[in-house]
């Protein structure tokens, strides 16, 4: 009879993660329920600095508006501005997302890149949307290291970073990258379940502990 090996605490924190998103993930959200690389790079730039409630009351106009960047690149940054005022520094935003796509017709001939070098030459784009869309449009294993997997990883795994910034960091990349299953299907469902803990559970301030489903893992929790 073989022996059955022993789950390490990194396998079952995957496990549990993946297992708490498929019960209590944001499945509805429209950028989550496609593989086109453009409506995916649009909602990854869009959600940054503010919140997904914001964002859902954009984005669907602005992708059936701008299905591609072919659209975006033609059209004024006034038009843009109208539509993506709710999510606050519409100036800022209309400029980039205007830009984002004039680069894209530019190099890429309207094509989304699929290498990594290629995607964070682009205009807004760093490494964590470049593993956005590789992981979600493309089916590449990437982490998607913001600011909630690493408040996470510190907190399970008692991992400490010394950077400043660190969703920089590339030990922090490098540990992220071990987690991540390497089925494509599972390494989506792990990276939202993580996005969604990190935002409804596993806040900055006052987590919700009792509830979290990696509780009994957690080097924080038991402080």
């Amino acid at each position: 009879m073989t022996k059955r090996l022993k789950k390490t605490q990194e396998q079952v924190f995957i496990e549990k993660v993946i297992e708490w998103y498929r019960r209590w993930g944001d499945h509805d959200l429209p950028w989550r329920a496609t593989k086109d690389p453009w409506k995916i790079l649009i909602a990854a730039i869009m959600l940054r600095k503010t919140t997904t409630k914001q964002v859902m009351r954009v984005y669907p106009v602005f992708i059936k508006k701008f299905p591609s960047p072919k659209e975006l690149s033609s059209a004024s940054e006034s038009e843009i501005r109208k539509i993506i005022r709710p999510l606050g520094m519409e100036h800022q935003r209309s400029k980039l997302l205007k830009n984002l796509a004039e680069a894209l017709i530019r190099k890429f001939g309207g094509s989304i890149p699929k290498k990594k070098d290629d995607l964070i030459l682009l205009p807004g784009v760093k490494q964590y949307i470049a593993s956005e869309v590789l992981c979600v449009a493309y089916g590449v294993p990437e982490p998607m290291l913001d600011r909630n997997m690493v408040r996470i990883i510190e907190r399970v795994f008692a991992i400490r970073s010394k950077k400043r910034r660190p969703h920089t960091d590339s030990y922090l990349w490098k540990f992220a990258s071990s987690l991540i299953p390497k089925n494509p299907s599972l390494a989506k469902e792990f990276n939202w379940g993580i996005l969604d803990l990190g935002r409804k559970i596993c806040r900055p301030r006052n987590p919700k502990c009792t509830e979290c489903p990696v509780k009994t893992l957690c080097k924080r929790a038991f402080r």
